[in-house]
């Protein structure tokens, strides 16, 4: 579609006329010709490699988000592994034998005989 829109800048050819004159010069109508091809070359090669920039740039645009993307991957991980750590460390601290453990040390004693509370005496027991 590009390249429909660069006609314009293309002249056809006109009518042919010798390519050489009589005393050996090229014809006038040949060398301008040229010109436009060579307009039209230059032309077409500054366009792909205008696009080759591009492409370029954006691939790497790409891959420095992709670097920024596995840094935080990592720290992610980083972050999810001290959760676990902490998590482990508070189920460690709170463990039954652990608290049994500190109680004996604040100088709790463990009850000899445990009593349950019924609900139905429960009643009896407050009304006067």
């Amino acid at each position: 579609m590009a390249i429909l829109s660069l006609s314009p800048l293309v002249k056809p050819r006109s009518v042919f006329k010798p390519a050489l004159v009589s005393n050996g010069e090229s014809a006038e109508g040949t060398t301008a010709s040229k010109l436009d091809t060579r307009k039209f070359t230059l032309l077409m090669a500054s366009v792909i490699t205008l696009n080759l920039v591009v492409i370029a740039t954006i691939n790497i645009l790409m891959t420095q988000d992709a670097f920024i993307l596995q840094n935080l991957k990592s720290e992610r991980n980083m972050a999810l592994d001290a959760k676990d750590a902490i998590l482990n460390e508070v189920n460690r601290i709170n463990s039954p034998a652990n608290l049994a453990k500190v109680a004996i040390n604040m100088g709790m004693a463990p009850a000899s005989k445990i009593n349950y509370l019924e609900y139905s005496k429960l009643g009896e027991v407050i009304t006067p």
